[in-house]
């Protein structure tokens, strides 16, 4: 897979266009693949009726890099990977599980009960990598045994559209559920962060389970009067060895009212060799010796309105081995032999590296 890499080195994008024209100083970018656009997420939970932080850091193609807990309190680490961690309290009865893949990055909390899970929390992240994060609080709640979540606030930067829906709410014969979601938007790309808490019974013991998580798809939609679209654009990426940087520019035209896309076919790619195959309405590049292809269309709608449309699919990464990331917290025994054994294949061929790190 690529991952896009902004103006600001600071900034740590998935793969994705970036209009250069008519866009505010700052450039927004979408992930693709692991969500590496963020560098990770804080997140407060309310717990056993204190508050459990957990901050996670992702490294420039997304895979997990560090999780702390705060407190540690009786957590272990049960699973170690560069896209998932979890851990568990020494009495089995709750569980952390930390997730980074494909576009989505999730954090889940599994307790013994609801009450273990009601009061407000937080979640924080860099939602498109500008260096300005999103602050958004909730609080979960208990209504007659059944779950509720609420989002309280949501602080974004300047230059992101807020969208909430309305809370959602489901029952079946062995629990209830309660959900609310919040969308991003920015320079036609849109995230999206979900909040929910479920309730079940098994065996007549309850079970309650928070999950967050923000996923985003690397596509970006930018509509408008052709004259707002006309203009050099450009897209940049990093490899999969996190360093290499690819590139592609072309540029929007106007001729006599109707709208085309045009590029140089000889200084159109830069950092890779890309071939590019033009249509009516754009055209499709794909870097050479890779599965890696954007496609870039430009259309007109019924009502006159032009929309330039970018999608881009990517290669796996699956042959760059992942170095597991860090922990704050003692490692289970078992997973501390894995990791061992996993260290010890990091050989650059990636048959040390398991299915869940591949990319």
């Amino acid at each position: 897979m690529i991952n896009h890499r902004g103006r600001s080195s600071a900034s740590i994008l998935g793969l994705a266009l970036i209009a250069l024209i008519a866009l505010p100083a700052t450039a927004f970018a979408n992930t693709s693949g692991p969500i590496a656009q963020t560098g990770g997420m804080s997140a407060t939970i309310p717990l056993l009726g204190a508050s459990l932080t957990v901050d996670v850091v992702l490294d420039p193609v997304g895979n997990i890099s560090s999780v702390a807990l705060d407190p540690v309190g009786d957590f272990s680490a049960t699973k170690v990977g560069p896209h998932a961690v979890a851990f568990e309290t020494t009495d089995g009865t709750t569980q952390v599980k930390i997730k980074a893949k494909g576009d989505k990055l999730s954090l889940k909390v599994a307790a013994g009960s609801l009450a273990a899970l009601v009061g407000s929390g937080t979640w924080t992240a860099d939602v498109f990598g500008t260096g300005a994060t999103t602050l958004v609080g909730y609080t979960i709640g208990d209504s007659a045994g059944a779950p509720t979540i609420s989002v309280d606030s949501v602080a974004a930067p300047a230059g992101i559209t807020v969208t909430q829906s309305p809370p959602e709410t489901s029952t079946s014969d062995d629990g209830a559920k309660a959900s609310v979601r919040v969308d991003f938007a920015a320079d036609g790309f849109v995230k999206r962060l979900k909040l929910s808490v479920s309730v079940k019974f098994e065996d007549g013991d309850q079970q309650a389970r928070l999950k967050i998580e923000l996923s985003g798809k690397d596509k970006q939609n930018l509509t408008g009067t052709l004259a707002s679209l006309v203009g050099p654009h450009a897209w940049s990426g990093l490899a999969c060895d996190g360093t290499t940087a690819l590139g592609i520019a072309f540029t929007v035209v106007d001729t006599a009212g109707v709208g085309s896309v045009t590029f140089d076919p000889a200084t159109f790619a830069t950092g890779g060799t890309a071939t590019a195959t033009a249509n009516e309405n754009g055209f499709t590049a794909r870097f050479d010796g890779t599965r890696t292809k954007v496609k870039v269309r430009l259309t007109q709608a019924d009502d006159g309105t032009w929309s330039l449309k970018v999608s881009a699919k990517t290669d796996k990464c699956k042959d760059q081995p992942a170095v597991d990331p860090t922990v704050n917290t003692p490692v289970a025994p078992r997973d501390a032999e894995k990791a061992k054994e996993h260290d010890g294949n990091q050989d650059g061929s990636g048959k040390g590296d398991s299915k869940e790190g591949d990319h």
